[in-house]
This record gives structure tokens, C-alpha cells and sequence, in this order.
């Protein structure tokens, strides 16, 4: 069969991601991304990722991803959003620096976005306002939105962040040209759950590409066991929603089967949540009454996992997780070829063969059921739905169809009132003016309303102006003051026109806010246009002012208009400068007047959204706003700015913006509730100290197993204890997710790679610290080999502790102590920022412990110093260089020393440590010995 080839069309293609394997946390979506990108550019597309990382990458990193996708004739860019938004990341500045980053690259035929996250928010809203990628088609594949994840697993909302977040899927979903799910099961969701779709024949189902993912893992495994089943291995994260607890549940009912029949278990996954507890603590809890044998592998890769299977005789894999989209671990487990047990519901069905027999309700009893079932009848292993090249081509046919732009058409040119609120600010009203002079779009009314103002030098600075006024054809009203709302009302009531667009007096628009704000009204219909801005400090007003029409400035507040359960606390809905359409804003009664109150814009748009009013923001900064200054709401209470929006609040009691405030407030406070009552819980229990720790969320996956050994090992399980320990020593981080040098080895010649760590406190060394000081250096020596051995990463504040105890020690008393340290210590693996401080302990403790004198890692030490000496003398380094001295460290050892110049502090500290502990060597001693050749 001929393979359909993209050679003729050459589509150029970009699909924009968070995850890609081999960088970080990858989980489906960077599996799907990443074998759509290796298929399209293999069959002739010229293919682009914008890869947005959760996480900065290091410049290695970026260049080495550059390389290797390089070699598939892939180009790989990264999103830069400190190039075009200022503040902390949020997931709304994300959204819109992608936006920025693909309207400033080339052209696109095909654009993909994943739906997680709404990183395409801002472009399919472009392209729905007419002013982007009118010749792009843009693409949301489906995995699962945060709303599926929180619903279909009974849980709660408990951040305001993910509110954000699922209105930004809701609208990339909504307004995309194309929805890709790989099942139908998740469109049918999305359905009866209120999310609005495009039209049915632009919503396609496609299995993702799998094929590379497929031939990798049955090139590891090189054929399945058969047999009657001897492992049965749990395949999913051990987390509540992947099925864990309920895995757990069906193995109490099933224990003495299978132990009867030897039959051992393996939990394969990350480490997760389980009830609100660390699954790793939960699986000692739940182990304890189970006699057959257990393991755990939490560290391994598709690799891994497919090794690890091809390992045991005759396996049999349990997916447990009630719902899925379309999971990776089924489509691996039939790629691998041993039979398997999943969710009978989701969309995981649709990856297999009709009618297989391994699927049922995951529900305690229906499960063991299976499972004993399946053990006792020799159930196969299951065959795909669909062949690898009959997704291949469903996928190449999608990208063969021809980008159809809009006919160009008559667009319309409604009149608009541009409306400028003054009051007391003359010169800045100049600005104002000049830049509504200077708009592009010409069906416009000019309207200026001074709000009382009373100082004779402003209304002198007026009655100058009404000449310049009147040439440029503009309207100045004067009213009492009566604060920005009245103002606002004042010019809505003098115009007829079909939008007005308010201005405040000290801001500058830019010469196409209008055109802009008109052409997405007249695409979407909106009731309100708003969109966004760029700070512009008092200080810098000028230079700002005259620099517009260069590079596109940054942003840094980013309106989303919405959700409604957000604005109710929150701005999210865009600042005062908007396109509004006139019979909208009078059907709510305009503007509420209340003086010496603000937050009047934010209230108003808050009123229109509530009665079902159309807002869009254009994802463009249109006009200066000037910060840097005492403004209204600098100089009015929040409080009352606050109760403003608070009183215009209508929520129903059985609307879903209350249902899903009403969510995100239990969310809140049972998370919390949750957190407080575990900590109370284990602190009823002898080994509370071990739990406590093991709750922290900065634990790497290496110190949570050495924990969780200890914890095992202090309960009396020691079954589960052997399981952690043997996760432990088998685990193998790969290369490609570490630079080279990142982590070095403490022992001088060793060298393998190692996970990185994230250091920790650990209270154990304030006690250590605390003998120290007492006097007690013996116990202190003891508890600090025990700490070591007992750890696998060692924090910073590990060294200086260690340097305490052991200028408490005796050298003539504690050599066996100072070995056994040493031992204990040559194994670790440190970041580079704490080798230094690791090979002064080593040397330190080689001097003390009287087996050898430590030249190669005395070398390290003095080439560090010799470096950092030579920066700081550069008569030292000219000597050096004009062959007067042999090195820095001759110099400092002959010369430095007896002149009192500042250098070699690690050799110093060396030195320093070994006389407090009675042995008489010096610095110079130190160098000699590293020089010699």
C-alpha cells in the first residue's frame, strides 16, 4: 500500500505544547505532539513546535532539543514571554505571548493547540475578530480539560487559577476552526456538560499518532510471556483518580488467591495523592494484611516499563482508572502484548478490539472479579482497534485539505462616539485629543466632557483649547462633578452614534484602537470590545509618546472577559477603554453615578456580563495607560471601590457561576481541613516524624523512597520496606533529562547519572547542630554518619553543620568514625553550586582518617582557588603569564600568605578544620602536597 505523502501540498505546520518527552514532567499530551510532529515532517510538512515550558530550560537544553529535532527536520522554538508581557506568569500572559510569538512567524496552513492549559485563548480570538491568521487553520486537540479531570472524578476546584484556566479551554474549544479529540466518549462529554463546540462537521476524531511509541516499545520487549499469570502489575500514577485506592480495595478481596497462587504484585507509576495522603504512606497502611509479594517501580519510562515487563515470566496488566480519555498506558499495554484489565467506560474502549473481554466497572468487587476471572481463564492479550497506518493516514488526509480564506466583503463603518472624560488636567488633555485626531478609522464623533473642573488655571487652559477643539470637530461638554460614571453617561446621552469608546484624559490611544475595535465588533457581534494596554509611567510619558509605531509594546495587565465566578472578585473582564455598543449600555442604565467611589468600568462590565451581554478582548495593546502618578483608585477606598461590584452582584443560587464559586470554596477548605487533620493523624503516631516529612511537595522521588524505607522498616513492614528499597536501587534517571554537569559525584573518580534533587530542610540537622555546640562531638559525629547514610540528597546547610561537628572531634579519637563518614559520603551525587563545600568534608576527612593524603581532590580544590586568586591580582596573573612564577597557588604559598592577601578560602577552611581537630597542618602544607607534580 502506497503511503500518502504531504510533498505535494508542503503544509506548513505549527503545534504549540507545554510538554514534550524527555524535558520535565511529559504525561500524553507531549506524547501526542511530539509523534504528530515526527509523522508530518517524515511525510513532507514543514513543521514547527513553540515549545512553552512550565519551567525555564537552560540554554543546553534548548540548544540540545534544537539538535535533536533538527535531525527529524523539525524546527523547535521556545515561548519568550518576558519579550512581550511584564509581571509574574500566569496562565492568561501565557496564552497571550503565544499568541504574539505565532503572529510574528511565518505563515501557518495548520496550527495545533492542546486543549489543557488554553494556550490558543488569544489566536483562534484573533482569527475570530478577522485580525489574524486568516489563512491558517487553527486546531484544539482534546485530552481533557481541567473541567472533565474535576467533574468526572467528583472533586472540587480549589484554586481561582483553574476557573481561568476552564475559561480559556471553553473559548479555545468554542472559537477553534477544528476539535480533535482521540475519542468520542470526550466530545460526548463536552456535550452534556455545557461546552459549546464548533459545528458537528468540523469536529473529527482521530486516535493519536502512536506509531514511533509503538515500534519502541515492541523492539524492548521482543514478545510477551504466556503462561498462566505469575505478576500482576497496576499501570497508572498512584493518585485517587487514576483508581489507585479502589486497585487496592479489589487486592483485600483477592489476597489469599493470590498468594495461593503466587502471584506478586507491582504498582507501577509516579508517586501521587491518595486520599489526601501520600500514595507511597498509603501503600504501607493498606499493604500491612497482605500475604503475597509486592514491588514498586516509580521511576521508570515507556522503556523502563516495557523492560521491566519483558522481565517477568507472565504478566498481567491492570489499568484501573474509572475514566480516561484515550490513555497511553492501554495503548502501551497492547503495544507490549499482555492481556489487560481497564475501565469498561472513558474512551479507552475505542483503542481496542470490539468486545474484549478484559473490561469492567472499576468498582472494588467488579474488579477482583475481573481480575480473578481473567487469572483463572487465561485471558489474551488484546488487539488494537485500529491498525498504526490507518491513524498514520486519517491523520495526513486532515492535514491534505486546502485553507479556505473568508471572501472579502464590504465591511461596515458604524459611527462611533470617542468620548474623553477631563477634570483638572489640561496638558494631558492635549494628548488625549491629538491621538483621537490621529485615529485611522474616520466615521468617528469626538466628545469631551469636563467633569467640574474648578481651578481658574484649568478653565483659563480650556476656553484656550475651545478654538483647537472646534477645528478638530469635537463636542466640549461641561457638567458639574459628579465622578467618572456621570461623566460617561453625560456623553452617551449626547450621541447617536452605534458604539462609544471612552478615553480617559491622561491615556494615549494608539492611531488604530478604533479600526481595531470596530473590525472585531463587526466579526463577533460583541456587546463590548475591550482590549489591552501598555503601561505608561508619569516620568516617561514624552518619550513614550513619541516612540509609537515601533516595536509593539509590552503588556502587563491581560483581561480574559471572564469567567463570571472570577469577576465577581476580580477584574479579569479589561479596563475602562473599550468599544461599547450604544443600546447595550443604555439597556442596563449606563454607568452607575456614585462620587468619590471608583471601580465604576470594572461594576459596569460586570452588569453586562451578568445579563448575558457578548464581551471580547483583542488581543493587542491599543492605547498608553499612565501609572506612576496618585490616581482615583490610589486616592478612593478599596473597600467601598469593592462593594461597588459586590452590590452589583446577582447570582442565582442554581446557576453554575455559584455552583462552581460554591466548589472553589469548599475546594479551599476541605483541602486544607484535609492537610490538618493527616498532620494530626500521624502526630498520634510513634513514627509522626517520618510521616510529617513525607507530606512535603518538595520531596524528590529519591528522598520520598528513603523516607518511606525508614517509615516501613520503624512499622514492622517489611514487605513493602524491601519493595521501596528495591524501586531504590534499580532506579535509573535518563540521560537526556540532565545536563551534563549538573551533578557530580562527591568521589572523585565516579561518575553516573543521577536524578536531581531539590534540597530539602531537614530538622534532624539542627539536632546534630545543637550536640555540636553543646561539647558533644562523639554523639555528634553518630548522628551525622547516620543522617548520611540515611539520605540520599544533601541540602547546603548539610556542609556547615558537618564543619561544626567536626572541629568538636579529636582526630586521635575518632578515625573509625571519620572512615565510616567517608564511606558513607563518597557515594552522594551533589549540584555543582555544592562541590566545593563536598570535596573540603572529603579532603578534610581524608587528612583525618590517616589512610592517605587526598592529592587529586586537593587538586580540585587549589585549581578553584588558583582561578579565583588570579581574578583578584592581576600583578599575580602578569607574573604568571610573563613566566616570573611557575602558578597562583606557588605565589600564594610562598608570597600571599606572609603579605596577608585574601585567596584560597577552601584550602583555608581545610586547614583551619584539621588543626582545630590536633592535627598540625597549614594551608601552605595543603598546596604543597596539591602542586607537587
Amino acid at each position: 500500500m502506497q503511503k500518502i505523502s504531504l510533498l505535494p501540498e508542503r503544509p506548513a505546520v505549527c503545534l504549540v505544547t507545554e510538554e514534550l518527552p524527555g524535558v520535565g514532567g511529559c504525561g500524553g499530551i507531549g506524547a501526542a505532539f511530539h509523534e504528530l510532529a515526527l509523522l508530518l515532517a517524515a511525510r513532507g510538512a514543514l513543521v514547527d513546535i513553540l515549545f512553552c515550558p512550565l519551567s525555564p530550560l537552560s540554554d543546553a537544553e534548548m540548544v540540545r532539543l534544537q539538535e535533536k529535532f533538527r535531525e527529524k527536520s523539525i524546527k523547535i522554538s521556545f515561548l519568550d514571554m518576558n519579550r512581550y508581557v511584564d509581571g509574574p506568569v500566569s496562565h492568561e500572559r501565557r496564552a497571550y505571548a503565544v499568541y504574539r510569538q505565532i503572529e510574528a512567524a511565518r505563515r501557518y496552513d495548520f496550527i495545533h493547540f492542546h486543549d489543557y492549559k488554553g494556550l490558543g485563548f488569544f489566536c483562534v480570538n484573533a482569527k475570530k475578530q478577522g485580525l489574524a491568521f486568516e489563512t491558517s487553520l487553527l486546531v484544539v486537540q482534546l485530552h481533557g480539560p481541567t473541567r472533565w479531570t474535576i467533574e468526572a472524578n467528583k472533586t472540587f476546584f480549589v484554586h481561582e487559577d483553574q476557573l481561568k484556566i476552564d475559561h480559556l479551554e471553553r473559548v479555545s474549544i468554542r472559537n477553534a476552526d477544528y476539535v480533535v479529540s482521540p475519542s468520542a466518549y470526550l466530545v460526548q462529554w463536552l456535550r452534556e456538560n455545557g461546552f459549546e463546540l464548533p459545528p458537528v462537521e468540523r469536529v473529527v476524531v482521530l486516535k493519536n499518532v502512536c506509531s514511533n511509541i509503538v515500534r519502541e516499545l515492541q523492539a524492548d520487549t521482543m514478545g510477551a510471556g504466556s503462561g498462566p499469570v505469575t505478576d500482576l502489575v497496576m499501570f497508572a500514577r498512584h493518585e485517587d483518580r487514576k483508581g489507585f485506592a479502589v486497585f487496592c480495595d479489589a487486592l483485600d478481596r483477592l489476597d489469599g488467591f493470590l498468594a495461593g497462587r503466587n502471584i506478586g504484585v507491582t504498582f507501577m507509576g509516579k508517586f501521587g495523592m491518595v486520599d489526601s495522603q501520600p500514595s507511597g504512606v498509603y501503600l504501607i497502611d493498606r499493604s500491612r494484611k497482605w500475604s503475597f509479594g509486592c514491588k514498586v517501580r516509580t521511576g521508570c519510562d515507556r522503556s523502563g516499563v516495557a523492560a521491566y515487563l519483558a522481565s517477568l515470566r507472565a504478566p498481567m496488566v491492570v489499568v484501573p482508572s474509572p475514566f480516561e480519555n484515550s490513555p497511553y498506558t492501554v495503548l502501551e499495554t497492547v503495544a507490549i502484548g499482555v492481556p489487560l484489565i481497564s475501565s469498561v467506560d472513558g474512551g479507552g474502549p475505542e483503542l481496542l478490539e470490539p468486545d474484549y473481554p478484559g473490561l469492567c466497572e472499576i468498582e472494588a468487587a467488579a474488579l477482583a472479579q475481573k481480575i480473578r476471572w481473567a487469572i483463572e481463564n487465561g485471558l489474551e492479550a488484546p488487539r488494537a482497534a485500529q491498525s498504526l497506518g490507518e491513524i498514520e493516514d486519517a491523520w495526513l488526509e486532515f492535514h491534505r485539505q486546502q485553507v479556505k480564506p473568508r471572501k472579502p466583503g464590504k465591511t461596515r463603518q458604524p459611527k462611533v462616539a470617542f468620548a474623553i472624560t477631563h477634570y483638572e488636567r489640561p496638558s494631558k488633555l492635549v494628548d488625549a485629543l491629538i491621538s483621537v485626531v490621529r485615529q485611522s478609522y474616520s466615521n468617528i464623533e469626538i466628545i469631551l466632557v469636563d467633569d467640574g473642573s474648578r481651578s481658574e488655571a484649568t478653565i483659563n487652559a480650556l476656553a484656550q483649547l475651545e478654538p483647537f477643539i472646534s477645528r478638530i470637530g469635537a463636542r466640549l461638554i461641561r457638567r458639574e462633578n459628579g465622578y467618572l460614571g456621570a461623566a460617561r453617561n453625560t456623553a452617551l446621552a449626547a450621541t447617536d452614534a452605534e458604539y462609544i469608546c471612552f478615553l480617559d484624559d491622561d491615556d494615549y490611544a494608539f492611531p488604530n484602537l478604533i479600526e481595531h475595535l470596530v473590525e472585531a465588533a463587526v466579526a463577533t457581534d460583541a456587546d463590548v470590545i475591550n482590549c489591552l494596554n501598555s503601561f505608561m509611567p508619569e516620568s516617561n510619558r514624552p518619550e513614550l509618546i513619541a516612540g509609537l509605531g515601533g516595536a509593539e509594546p509590552k503588556v502587563c495587565y491581560v483581561p480574559i472577559a471572564g469567567p463570571l465566578s472570577i469577576a465577581v472578585s476580580e477584574n479579569s473582564l479589561g479596563a475602562a477603554t473599550a468599544l461599547i455598543r450604544t443600546s447595550a449600555l443604555r439597556s442596563i442604565g449606563g454607568y452607575t453615578e456614585i462620587k468619590s467611589v471608583g471601580h465604576e468600568d470594572y461594576e459596569l462590565f460586570l452588569r453586562m456580563l451578568q445579563a448575558g451581554m457578548k464581551i471580547e478582548i483583542v488581543p493587542k495593546p491599543l492605547y498608553l495607560y499612565e501609572v506612576g502618578r496618585p490616581s482615583m483608585l490610589s486616592r478612593t477606598s478599596m473597600v467601598k471601590n469593592f462593594r461597588r461590584c459586590f452590590d452589583a452582584c446577582e447570582l442565582p443560587p442554581d446557576s453554575p457561576v455559584a455552583r462552581d464559586l460554591l466548589s472553589l470554596i469548599l475546594g479551599k477548605k476541605v483541602a486544607v481541613d484535609a492537610h490538618n487533620r493527616l498532620w494530626w493523624q500521624y502526630s498520634l503516631l510513634p513514627t509522626s516524624d517520618l510521616r510529617h516529612q513525607l507530606m512535603s511537595h518538595s520531596l524528590s522521588r529519591e528522598d520520598a523512597l528513603s523516607l518511606l524505607i525508614r517509615l516501613a522498616q520503624s512499622e514492622g513492614n517489611q514487605r513493602i520496606a524491601m519493595a521501596f528499597a528495591e524501586d531504590l536501587r534499580s532506579s535509573t534517571a535518563p540521560r537526556h533529562e540532565f545536563e551534563d554537569g549538573d551533578l557530580v559525584s562527591l568521589h572523585v573518580q565516579a561518575a553516573r547519572p543521577c536524578e536531581s534533587t531539590v534540597p530539602i530542610y531537614d530538622p534532624r540537622l539542627a539536632d546534630i547542630k545543637l550536640e555540636a555546640a553543646l561539647g558533644r562531638g562523639d554523639l555528634a559525629l553518630d548522628k551525622l554518619i547516620g543522617f548520611v547514610k540515611d539520605t540520599r540528597s544533601l541540602a547546603q546547610d548539610f556542609y556547615q553543620v558537618a564543619f561544626e561537628v567536626l572541629r568538636r572531634t579529636d582526630s586521635s579519637v575518632h578515625v573509625a568514625q571519620y572512615r565510616e563518614l567517608n564511606l558513607a559520603l563518597s557515594s552522594k551525587r551533589v549540584p555543582k553550586a555544592q562541590v566545593l563545600d563536598a570535596r573540603v568534608l572529603l579532603a578534610s576527612l581524608e587528612y583525618m582518617s590517616g589512610r592517605s593524603v587526598p592529592v587529586n581532590a586537593l587538586r580540585e580544590i587549589v585549581a578553584a582557588d588558583e582561578a579565583a586568586y588570579l581574578s583578584m591580582y592581576a600583578d599575580v596573573a602578569n607574573a604568571v603569564d610573563a613566566g616570573l612564577i611557575g602558578r597562583g597557588a606557588e605565589h600564594y604559598a610562598l608570597f600571599g600568605l606572609r603579605e596577608g592577601r585574601g585567596g584560597f578560602d577552601s584550602i583555608g577552611r581545610i586547614a583551619s578544620i584539621l588543626q582545630d581537630c590536633k592535627l598540625d597542618v597549614g594551608a601552605d602544607d595543603l598546596i604543597e602536597v596539591a602542586c607537587r607534580p
